[in-house]
């Protein structure tokens, strides 16, 4: 504890603060009395020219200065709130004492200084206050006790924080940082629209300079150097030549002490990284974050679409598809079909636990559709013939003993060969993401279509913006058949046990175009 803020500073503190409230406390006395005597003067006054008194009505300043030199609060409130005042005032002073911002980010400080605000109370008619439990949002009352406690738990979190803060930071420079396997930081950074095109000054667009601070922050802290205030780094540097040339746009070059700042005249920057192992202590961070399986998620080799990874996934790529996810990915697949029409065959290739196949195969339930429940029970039907590919026994068999699947095969899907005959509507799946795995399975997958069938897959977000041929290949393909695809939440797979980001993709075999995803 002591290492963040010396004991007898802390106590020092908080015999401060303690006696001011206790001034205070003493001030509401003399206050009172003075309000008392007041009104005493009023009554002399009153005697002294009966019915004049309450109706003065000179506006003159000094006038209206002697009427209100005294005014008697309620004693408790002026007791909440010098405390309230004192204690936002005496936490933030700790706070910077402490150095524990160092390790935010612009979004943990944000948080941070929300619970070190002042909240104005909120009373009903009655007088009775009303946003209390906004205001024990607040960090607690200053003493010695919940000074330790607050700063012991700030340590015990510091590297969570700071590694929190990096994966933020990173993840909202570029897009490509959103995947699992796109994430690493290499030699360069591009920061779009870091300063205005038109005026050539920082731009608001993102907090783009917060940005800024909080990459040149990171290098500091993995460096052992204390972070420097915002006004001694590279952006007061960028800062200071661009007022020299005042709303002009223009290309300029930075140097820092870990990375070179190139700004072209449409705002957007490139940054050239000097220190190989900070960059690395970066990337094991974002590695560590992100789950064990981005140990093989760092694609080394460009396959093309035609070489498949035949050996199974680490724990076979399993990450069962979360409740608002599945709920998702089945809406988009179009699997609740008129009443007049055939029941709809149905592939779930990775069916795990079975969070996609079980909603794909779902009985009308009137309690789904309200007051629509009466016109849907004879217009649509949601009763399909789904088939399930599951390569663990175990979650094979717990398939089986749902009875509710028209087949369950527990296999690896890559090693299954398609039936001409018996061909799929709908795939709906949530494939291995390793080592572009994704690619693979989807690609298998659409063989299992018919001609007029939908596929519809939860991917790593990285499939967008990979580099590899594979990747590009895809997309490419993907392009053609007019796929449409949209990211999912970040962090949507976090209760399955990885913060890998996803997207879903839909495409139609025959190419047709169906609108976007519904979120």
């Amino acid at each position: 504890m002591t290492a963040l803020l010396p004991t007898n500073t802390v106590e020092q503190i908080c015999a401060f603060r303690d006696e001011a409230i206790r001034r205070y406390d003493a001030a509401f006395d003399v206050i009172q009395a003075a309000g008392d005597a007041v009104k005493e003067a009023g009554i002399l006054w009153e005697k002294a020219s009966p019915g004049r008194h309450a109706h003065w009505s000179d506006q003159a300043e000094e006038v209206k200065a002697f009427f209100h030199a005294v005014r008697v609060p309620d004693r408790e409130q002026f007791r909440r709130t010098a405390r309230r005042l004192i204690d936002v005032t005496v936490w933030t002073h700790i706070i910077e004492l402490s150095g524990i911002e160092a390790l935010m980010d612009a979004q943990a400080k944000q948080e941070l200084r929300d619970q070190m605000r002042y909240v104005p109370e909120r009373t009903d008619r009655e007088g009775q206050l009303i946003n209390q439990d906004e205001i024990a949002r607040m960090l607690p009352e200053v003493t010695p006790e919940n000074v330790y406690a607050t700063l012991e738990h700030f340590q015990s979190q510091a590297e969570i924080i700071f590694r929190r803060g990096i994966v933020n930071v990173f993840s909202k420079l570029d897009r490509r940082f959103r995947s699992h396997d796109g994430f690493k930081v290499g030699s360069r950074l591009i920061l779009n629209y870091l300063v205005s095109s038109d005026t050539g000054h920082f731009s608001n667009y993102g907090d783009r300079a917060d940005m800024l601070a909080d990459v040149e922050r990171t290098f500091l802290v993995l460096d052992g150097r204390p972070a420097r205030a915002r006004y001694a780094g590279i952006g007061e540097q960028i800062s200071a030549e661009r007022r020299f040339n005042a709303f002009k746009p223009h290309q300029s070059e930075h140097q820092g002490d870990y990375f070179k700042v190139r700004i072209f005249k449409n705002g957007n920057a490139h940054l050239w990284f000097a220190r190989d192992d900070l960059v690395e202590k970066v990337n094991r961070i974002l590695a560590d974050h992100y789950g064990e399986v981005l140990g093989d998620g760092q694609t080394q080799e460009a396959d093309p679409l035609q070489e498949k990874k035949l050996t199974p996934a680490r724990r076979f790529g399993f990450f069962p598809s979360p409740d608002e996810v599945a709920e998702r990915v089945v809406r988009n697949a179009y699997v609740l079909r008129p009443a007049n029409q055939e029941r709809l065959r149905i592939l779930e290739p990775s069916a795990g636990t079975g969070n996609l196949a079980r909603r794909c195969v779902k009985r009308f339930d009137p309690k789904d559709w309200g007051h629509y429940a009466e016109r849907y029970r004879d217009e649509y039907r949601w009763d399909n013939l789904v088939d399930c590919v599951e390569i663990q026994p175990e979650l094979a068999n717990q398939l089986t003993a749902e009875g509710i699947y028209n087949r369950v095969t527990c296999a690896d899907f890559l090693a299954i060969r398609p039936n001409e005959h018996r061909l799929y509507d709908r795939v709906v799946m949530n494939p291995p993401f390793d080592r572009e795995r994704d690619i693979d399975h989807v690609m298998h997958a659409l063989d299992f279509l018919k001609p007029d069938g939908c596929l519809i897959a939860v991917m790593s977000a990285g499939t967008e913006f990979r580099e590899t041929r594979k990747s590009i290949a895809f997309r490419a393909l993907m392009e053609k058949m007019k796929a449409v695809w949209d990211d999912l939440p970040a962090g949507s797979f976090a209760e399955a046990g990885t913060y890998v980001n996803t997207m879903i993709l839909r495409v139609w075999k025959d190419g047709r175009h169906q609108y976007g995803l519904d979120r």
